[in-house]
């Protein structure tokens, strides 16, 4: 058996080599673009909440995703918190996408704060959670950004090796395409980008493709799984879920 240090000597060294999929700071915030577990592919969806999550969620076919949500983008956060619930409840993994879907690198260390702050605050009054991990609007990041991350207590930030491009205007058939690209991969691991917005991702995409990932044998698992023991809980306690008053509100 290797020892922890061992192992945690071997993570350093990883994010030394090129494709990698983890680059580890010094301040422990790891940047992960990709899974790190044989067989298994974590789907994951952007943007929400909106109308399509439990859609999503049915044609994962028992899989489980992540959704990285956001506080007011297409709706205010607030008026999903049953939805929101729900996710949770059935065992996908929850993360932050900031407040408003702005591109961080374009902000002030103190802009930066409030995106995160807010959103969490949402987290916690609807689940009882603070959110540890984050996936940056557009995958943009610079170290202000990862620096301002590490200070809030975020652990992982989650880019992808493969993208569906369903909120870039990519065809059904695109999407569909690079799904199945994944699964003639099989059993490289996979950390795709798919976005719970679009309807045709939940209506077409999914019901066309993950038949064709579980028939070539891959999981579909959440981001803390597929990290295998590089994984941790993706949350932080805080205390009980709240019940909604006057300041459950984005305005």
């Amino acid at each position: 058996m290797f020892s922890k240090s061992a192992i945690l000597a071997l993570i350093a060294s990883l994010s030394l080599i090129k494709g990698s999929p983890v680059t580890t700071r010094q301040n422990g915030l790891q940047v992960i673009n990709n899974c790190y577990n044989q067989g298994q592919v974590a789907l994951t969806f952007d943007d929400g909440p909106y109308n399509y999550e439990q859609d999503v969620v049915n044609a994962l076919n028992g899989g489980k995703g992540t959704f990285f949500l956001n506080g007011n983008n297409y709706v205010c956060i607030y008026d999903r918190v049953d939805q929101i619930r729900a996710l949770h409840d059935q065992g996908h993994t929850l993360g932050s996408h900031t407040w408003s879907h702005p591109d961080l690198t374009k902000l002030s260390e103190d802009q930066i704060h409030q995106e995160l702050e807010k959103v969490e605050n949402a987290f916690i009054k609807i689940l009882g959670l603070k959110p540890l991990y984050f996936r940056p609007p557009y995958g943009s990041y610079n170290d202000q950004v990862l620096n301002v991350l590490a200070q809030r207590g975020y652990k992982k930030v989650f880019i992808w090796s493969d993208d569906t491009q369903d909120a870039s205007g990519a065809t059904v058939q695109f999407s569909e395409n690079v799904l199945q690209q994944v699964a003639n991969d099989y059993p490289n691991p996979h950390l795709v980008l798919d976005h719970s917005v679009i309807q045709t991702t939940s209506s077409e995409v999914l019901p066309n493709s993950v038949w064709k990932l579980q028939q070539a044998g891959y999981q579909l698992v959440a981001v803390d799984t597929c990290l295998g023991d590089a994984g941790e809980w993706p949350y932080e306690y805080i205390g009980e879920p709240g019940t909604p008053d006057g300041s459950w509100t984005c305005y």
